[in-house]
Order: structure tokens, then C-alpha cells, then sequence
């Protein structure tokens, strides 16, 4: 199964998902999509661009000293309309999931199956 395929599938299996990207979090590209309806450039841009900053830039940086000195692995911002949930991927930490959830969605269930997905993407070398 390619990443898209890998996407489309963890897209389909957590309810309330509307979108699924993997995201190199250095360029702030997103190397693949599945999305419900196709969003604008300019969307795609500033979830990147927030992935790297909740990641790897100010945000992780501010939370560095809670977490050891270590960048976080997950991170979610939580509007009335949507959580947007950033998770890097444990074998390659320039790389993520994005996901923009509706905002009853279970997040547990959304970060294990993000987590299975990460895995399989890995997987395929």
C-alpha cells in the first residue's frame, strides 16, 4: 500500500477526520494528502508550517523543559471547530502526520491509529 493508499485508510477508520497529510516538518512540504474535499495551497502551507512550529520550533521549544529537553512527539490545538493533531513519526522525526479532526472526535483513537499508520508508512521503507 503506497502513503496515499496508507492515509486514506487511517482517514476512513477515525471518525470525524477530514484531512490526513505526512509532512516533512524541515521543508514544511507536504509529501502526501487524503482529504475529504481538496483544500487550498495556502491551507496546506499553514498546517505545515503550524506541524513544525508545534514540533520542532517556538511551541516545542517552550515546552522542551516539561519534556526533558526532548521535542514532543504529539501535538494538538483545539478550536471550538476543529483539533488539529501533529504527530512525528518515531523512525524518521523530520516527518509527521497532520490530521484536522472534528472537535468530538476521540482523540485517543485518532493518535493509535495515526501511530499504526506512522508504522506502516515506515514499513514500506
Amino acid at each position: 500500500m503506497d502513503i496515499t493508499a496508507e492515509l486514506d485508510a487511517m482517514r476512513a477508520g477515525v471518525k470525524g477526520c477530514a484531512l490526513v497529510a505526512y509532512t516533512d516538518l524541515t521543508s514544511q512540504l507536504m509529501l502526501s494528502t487524503s482529504s475529504v474535499s481538496k483544500p487550498v495551497q495556502e491551507e496546506m502551507n499553514a498546517l505545515a508550517q503550524a506541524a513544525q512550529v508545534s514540533l520542532d520550533g517556538g511551541f516545542a521549544d517552550s515546552a522542551s523543559p516539561s519534556w526533558g529537553g526532548t521535542p514532543p512527539e504529539l501535538a494538538v490545538l483545539m478550536t471550538g471547530s476543529e483539533a488539529r493533531m501533529f504527530l512525528r513519526s518515531p523512525d524518521n522525526p523530520a516527518e509527521a502526520l497532520v490530521c484536522v479532526l472534528a472537535p468530538d472526535t476521540d482523540l485517543d483513537a485518532a493518535v493509535t491509529q495515526a501511530r499504526a499508520t506512522l508504522q506502516q508508512i515506515a514499513a514500506r521503507g
